[in-house]
């Protein structure tokens, strides 16, 4: 079972372009991911003003998904319960919501401006696909990773901002990002798809270190020239593959396991 990914690394705060759209729509994707935060502009002191725009950014995920056709992961959203705010991502089916998950590791900075973390892992299956979500720092914890693994998800996308670093060289990047991404590829024994963004987020820089992965190594990912700018990762990722590699490495850990007996 083949299948066809779209990770949009792009400007905080700004809406996709026509032709972006065209670009995407042209690829015929079944599966689109957005960045953290990211209709969050440049101009935000704090979260109340996104979380006050929570309806009308998701009538744009909304009409993004219908227009693309295709499964849209939203990025992520300010949403408000009473004195609390969450920062969620909502999955978008061809213009339905069929589902959010609230990140569990918000960073102090997020804490600090009111965001609590949410209470519960989200996997859902969609044709046949099951897939999970994680933002940012959540995949800071590895423990995440092991739980989607025993539930054998498919893909975990991976919506990010991460913060410029001045001075970082590119072996030092591509070492944390394995360390990370990489490492929760083979922890769950799924496709990770890390989806960045670029700008600015409250007056700090960001980078965009968009990248795919797979348990045995890294797909694709952003080129260090094109880290602040907009771009588009596709990749066609190979279902069956993934759950043969899945099945042979549980029989092997089986295999070694009775022979130690």
């Amino acid at each position: 079972m083949l299948i066809k990914v779209c990770a949009v690394q792009s400007h905080l705060g700004e809406k996709l372009t026509v032709e972006e759209k065209l670009y995407i729509f042209k690829q015929r994707p079944d599966f689109v991911c957005l960045p953290e935060y990211s209709l969050i502009g440049p101009g935000a002191a704090d979260f109340i003003r996104p979380a006050l725009d929570v309806k009308e950014n998701l009538e744009y995920l909304r009409n993004l998904s219908e227009s693309l056709n295709t499964c849209l992961i939203g990025g992520s959203v300010v949403e408000a319960e009473h004195d609390i705010f969450y920062n969620s991502s909502y999955l978008l089916d061809r213009g339905k919501i069929i589902g959010k998950y609230r990140k569990l590791n918000p960073v102090s900075g997020e804490m600090a401006k009111g965001i609590l973390p949410g209470d519960k892992i989200f996997v859902i299956e969609i044709d046949d696909i099951k897939i999970g979500v994680l933002i940012c720092a959540d995949a800071l914890n590895p423990a995440l990773f092991e739980v989607l693994g025993r539930d054998e998800v498919d893909i975990i996308f991976i919506p990010t901002t991460s913060a410029y670093r001045p001075g970082e060289s590119l072996s030092e990047k591509h070492r944390r990002d394995n360390e990370i991404y990489l490492r929760g590829a083979r922890e769950a024994d799924a496709f990770v798809i890390k989806c960045c963004a670029v700008g600015k987020l409250f007056g700090k820089s960001l980078q965009g270190r968009s990248l795919m992965a797979a348990p045995w190594g890294i797909l694709q990912r952003v080129d260090i020239y094109s880290e602040m700018d907009p771009c588009i990762l596709t990749a066609v990722l190979d279902i069956a593959e993934l759950r043969e590699f899945r099945k042979k490495k549980k029989d092997l850990s089986v295999e070694i396991f009775d022979s130690d007996i």
